[in-house]
């Protein structure tokens, strides 16, 4: 029984270390978005508001492996909101015609995943 206290402490301390570290993480993170350009940090709050959907105990995102096709819908659906911006409408194709939008959203969106993953690893 004494054993197992002792282990249940020493686990609690090691969490602490892990608030402290996501605590500096999650500065750092924001002092670096805060530079973003101005287009680029609507689309972060439009990816980040759609990840606050998802998180919840069991969500694909969590996954060890999260299902590719998820990924690709969720980001078309954050695509259409960006339209209502007329100042992202201005990202939708580049001189080729190739899209931009998209590509950039779902850049952003697995960034977004990969961190929200790496902070719950943190803490268990």
């Amino acid at each position: 029984m004494e054993e197992e206290k002792k282990n249940l402490y020493y686990r609690s301390m090691g969490n602490k270390r892990g608030f402290e570290r996501a605590a500096g993480l999650e500065a750092d993170r924001r002092l670096m978005e805060s530079y973003y350009p101005r287009r680029a940090g609507l689309l972060k709050a439009l990816v980040a508001d759609e990840c606050d959907r998802l998180e919840y105990e069991g969500s694909f995102i969590y996954d060890e492996y999260p299902d590719k096709r998820n990924i690709e819908r969720i980001c078309r659906e954050i695509c259409s909101q960006a339209r209502d911006y007329p100042e992202l409408r201005t990202m939708e194709k580049d001189q080729k015609g190739e899209e931009l939008l998209g590509d950039f959203i779902g850049a952003l969106f697995c960034q977004e995943i990969h961190q929200r993953r790496c902070m719950r690893k943190l803490f268990r």
